[in-house]
């Protein structure tokens, strides 16, 4: 559905309306749908970015506290609304062609009233969308950009009357459907489907990398410049590469034959029988300059077609595969660089360079989300391989393999490591070096971007310190900052970036 037709669709779902304008519209609180569509939103909080850190971001805004860190909203009075977002580009009933049709997902929204130390001391009606579809760039270009309409992830859902006419968001009741599909969204207490939209601007970025480490920008003209933003260091997030199931069953196969791996490491998946590539190997695949295209790179002789997964330009996950695998940023630490200008580094492959490579025995997909990485991982036939999440190691349905002998989710001592807990340890002791430092990132200039603020800057500094926090949530393969010692990092990055070498603090 194109923007015009979604704009068409939901002026005639409010020409529709069963509720009559009137002069003096009064807000009702008294059942979450009548809130919802009389009730208009005094403060908004836009979170916008990645979704790495997307479990804690729900869990720290959600949580049912009045006071203290956890928690953004008073629920003593008012229940909290969960939105669900049927409206936008990004929603769950609009097909989103950039994502090849597929609906977005990735909007979470919830409505009620503010913890009272957020906005002023007074607690308000507030809006919250966490827009996780849009990746790193993406939502640090929502913060920069000056003309909002060259951001297509700007449009978020909406709640409360416009111009004296009631919303017309409903309860979910039952399983809706989406796209013609039956979905898993099912009735629930307080949880309210909403088909309206507006441009906003996102108050804060979280981003995998750092603002000046992301090439694949909106346009950010005459917006906030990157000197007028903070970036505050929130974790280290580790990411690996990952096969299918075959690949890394055949690359097993033939580090046995090659004498790599023990003949009784047939079917076994420990850290003595991941097989291993190099980091060479993977950066030849991924830059136009490197002689691998296809799977015989990896398996001398295989003619197995081989799927390269990667991210699009918009993502942070791709941010870092391009400054490990092939120095992107680099040499040229500055915002304004684009692809293939990165002062002496490999030169990125992407789809649409298939000039470069035999497209019969290689294909590049360049995904907008972590899950469709996933699905090309998943393939039952051929090869595939991309960077992912360390994260995602718990998956069966793909599997991690070495990086020059060095296993990202396996201890020495062979014991499989898949939970929260372990996965993180290969990476905060340092024995895991593809890991980069997510930031929040958010302006602090004054005038229309309104960060300084009282209730946004309120929100901002309470995230930030939320997020970074492990005593407050318990993701898999982040080192925290701050909270529990077991949790936190025991690196950094050299020289405050995440193209130096990491070091122990």
């Amino acid at each position: 559905m194109k923007f015009k037709q979604i704009a068409l669709a939901s002026m005639a779902l409010v020409a529709g309306t069963s509720f009559a304008a009137t002069a003096t519209l009064v807000c009702d609180k008294s059942t979450p749908e009548k809130f919802v569509n009389t009730c208009a939103p005094v403060a908004t909080f836009f979170v916008a970015g990645s979704s790495a850190l997307g479990g804690a971001i729900s869990s720290v805004i959600t949580a049912n506290s009045v006071t203290g860190a956890k928690g953004y909203f008073d629920t003593t009075t008012t229940p909290l609304v969960s939105i669900v977002d049927m409206g936008t580009p990004n929603g769950v009933n609009v097909a989103n062609t950039t994502n090849g049709g597929k609906a977005g997902n990735g909007v979470s929204a919830w409505y009620g009233m503010s913890r009272a130390d957020l906005t002023g001391g007074t607690s308000v009606s507030t809006l919250v969308v966490y827009n996780s579809y849009m990746g790193s760039a993406a939502g640090v270009s929502n913060v920069m950009a000056k003309d909002l309409t060259k951001v297509p992830e700007a449009t978020v859902v909406s709640v409360g009357p416009k111009a004296g006419i009631p919303n017309t968001c409903t309860v979910v009741t039952g399983p809706i459907t989406i796209l013609g599909t039956t979905s898993t969204v099912s009735a629930a207490t307080s949880k309210v489907a909403c088909s309206s939209f507006a441009v906003t601007r996102a108050d804060i970025a979280i981003s995998d990398v750092d603002a000046n480490e992301l090439v694949g920008l909106y346009d950010v003209t005459g917006g906030v410049a990157l000197s007028k933003l903070t970036r505050t260091p929130l974790a280290m997030q580790g990411f690996a590469v990952a096969v299918n199931n075959k690949f890394y069953t055949d690359l097993q196969a033939a580090q046995i034959t090659s004498g790599a791996l023990a003949s009784t490491c047939t079917g076994l998946y420990t850290e003595a029988c991941q097989p291993s590539i190099t980091r060479a190997q993977y950066a030849s695949l991924v830059t136009k300059e490197g002689s691998i295209k296809s799977a015989a790179g990896f398996i001398p002789g295989s003619t197995e077609v081989l799927t390269l997964a990667r991210r699009d330009q918009l993502s942070g996950t791709q941010a870092t595969s391009d400054m490990y695998f092939a120095g992107a940023i680099c040499n040229a630490l500055d915002i304004k660089s684009k692809i293939n200008n990165h002062g002496g580094a490999l030169t990125v492959m992407r789809k649409g360079d298939a000039s470069s490579y035999d497209a019969t025995k290689l294909v590049v997909n360049e995904n907008v989300q972590t899950g469709d990485v996933e699905t090309d991982l998943k393939l039952s036939t051929g090869y595939s391989i991309g960077v992912i999440a360390l994260s995602k190691g718990n998956s069966t349905s793909y599997k991690f393999v070495k990086l020059d002998g060095a296993s990202p989710n396996f201890a020495k001592n062979g014991t499989a490591v898949l939970g929260s807990t372990a996965l993180r340890n290969n990476m905060i002791n340092g024995s895991w070096p593809l890991q980069m430092t997510a930031y929040a990132i958010y302006p602090t200039a004054a005038g229309t971007y309104d960060a300084k603020k009282a209730a946004k800057a309120n929100m901002i500094k309470q995230m930030v310190s939320d997020l970074s926090d492990s005593t407050l949530h318990d993701l898999s393969a982040i080192g925290y900052f701050s909270g529990v010692d077991a949790k936190k990092s025991q690196v950094t990055r050299l020289a405050g970036n995440n193209c130096s070498p990491l070091i122990n603090k």
